[in-house]
């Protein structure tokens, strides 16, 4: 296969896997603004997708989780690890690594409270991120983060030319992004038969989770439209580039054939 088919077909591949992404990412948008969130009281015995929001309240019984670059407890986290990666003329963000982690927690609406489990959430967390130069020290948590995990590595090397010293490595990006106890949460799930409560209590008879019946699972520490809005805000380059590409791509294709 000649070079300019195989440029081609990288054109093609790179749009058409951008246009798929961003096209999942269009259809949560999609289901997250088709219907409007429901009374928590509700969902009391209720099952199949719902949408809900209110306070997100720490479970008792689970209680909370470590972020790993704040140490902060929290009841939903997600972390990237990112290195800025030059070659020539072209640079850019290569992930070293990510993760997710959470505990089951209540979401209270002020009228009545029921259990949400992140177990395979799409979570939309704001983001926290530090940026630490080739050189720098890093702080004392991201060190030890950096000390435990394979694959990652300080970039605190450097050369003493006498006259001068210079840092060898490449930049570091950490990202962090929390579900805290007390913040706003939106959520979109499938309603399941829960554990029983207590007569009386205000937690209602189910929980919230991933399931068949829900297009999308979605936590979000913002309002339904504030998470609407988040997600289109990075499809709409995404697919914009994939168009581009799948434009370039088939114009190379063609004029190869041809």
């Amino acid at each position: 296969m000649v070079l300019p088919q195989l440029v081609a077909i990288t054109f093609l591949a790179i749009g058409g896997f951008l246009l798929v992404r961003g096209g999942q990412e269009l259809r949560t948008v999609f289901h997250i603004l088709r219907n409007d969130p429901v009374p928590v009281r509700s969902l009391d015995g209720h099952t199949g997708p719902v949408e809900i929001t209110g306070t997100a309240v720490a479970n008792e019984e689970a209680g909370t989780v470590t972020a790993p670059f704040t140490g902060s407890e929290c009841l939903a986290y997600t972390y990237e690890v990112e290195e800025y990666r030059s070659s020539g003329k072209h640079s850019h963000w290569e992930t070293l690594d990510e993760g997710q982690d959470g505990v089951d927690f209540i979401v209270d609406d002020g009228n009545a409270r029921v259990r949400v489990n992140p177990d395979g959430a799409d979570v939309r967390f704001e983001s926290q991120s530090v940026t630490v130069s080739p050189g720098t020290e890093l702080p004392e948590r991201l060190a030890d983060y950096v000390e435990r995990t394979e694959g990652v590595e300080a970039q605190d090397g450097s050369v003493n030319l006498l006259v001068t010293e210079i840092s060898l490595g490449n930049k570091q990006r950490f990202t962090e992004r929390r579900l805290d106890a007390g913040e706003d949460v939106y959520v979109y799930g499938q309603a399941m038969r829960g554990p029983a409560t207590e007569w009386g209590s205000d937690l209602v008879d189910a929980i919230i989770g991933d399931g068949d019946g829900t297009p999308v699972f979605v936590i979000s520490d913002t309002s339904e439209r504030g998470t609407a809005r988040r997600i289109v805000r990075g499809t709409i380059a995404e697919v914009a580039f994939g168009l581009i590409a799948v434009f370039f791509g088939s114009a190379a294709l063609i004029s190869v054939l041809l």
